[in-house]
């Protein structure tokens, strides 16, 4: 029986992908209805529930993975772990990879809630850019502690609770209306 259990407990040890993917299977959804709580006082039982299974969705079969491949392919250029090391690979990260991620966000989202492709387009043009200025000061802070003080196997975990507060934040964002503007261009 000991020996089940320890292979049980090594398993997110020797596949961290799947470690990172069922911590955002439970963190994206979760997050989604504590942004509905914060905002509108929303309880459990209230809570839009097929919101929250687009974001469980998302982020364990899109996020996690890319996440994942991104932190593996990024850690071959890094082998130094200092403090100078973790803030020029946090700021790569906020140039390189963060625009790309926000993007996928917002249009792979509004492709799962069916959406026409011209209003995800929309809505990412719409919604990045004050999405991006506060993860320019958010992310780095929390990647140059994660790139500084975490062992790279435990990386993962420690962006999945970074990525809770980030993750509330982006259902805040995806929660806003468009612009009737956009909207309106779109009936043409």
């Amino acid at each position: 029986m000991s020996g089940i259990f320890t292979k049980v407990r090594n398993l997110p040890v020797q596949f961290p992908l799947i470690r990172g993917m069922v911590s955002y299977a439970v963190i994206w959804p979760t997050c989604s209805i504590v942004q509905e709580y914060i905002e509108h006082g929303t309880t459990v039982e209230n809570a839009d529930w097929s919101r929250a299974a687009r974001f469980g969705i998302f982020g364990t079969f899109f996020m996690a993975p890319v996440f994942y491949g991104w932190l593996k392919f990024s850690s071959r250029f890094f082998k130094k772990k200092n403090l100078a090391t973790a803030v020029t690979r946090a700021a790569i990260e906020q140039v390189s990879y963060s625009p790309l991620a926000m993007a996928y966000f917002f249009f792979g989202m509004s492709a799962l809630e069916m959406k026409p492709f011209q209003t995800c387009v929309n809505e990412v043009r719409e919604k990045f850019w004050p999405t991006y200025k506060i993860g320019v000061v958010f992310w780095p802070t929390a990647q140059t502690l994660n790139f500084y003080y975490v062992s790279e196997r435990n990386r993962i975990i420690f962006v999945s609770a970074a990525s809770f507060v980030w993750t509330v934040y982006l259902a805040h964002m995806k929660a806003k209306e468009q612009n009737v503007s956009v909207k309106k261009e779109e009936g043409k």
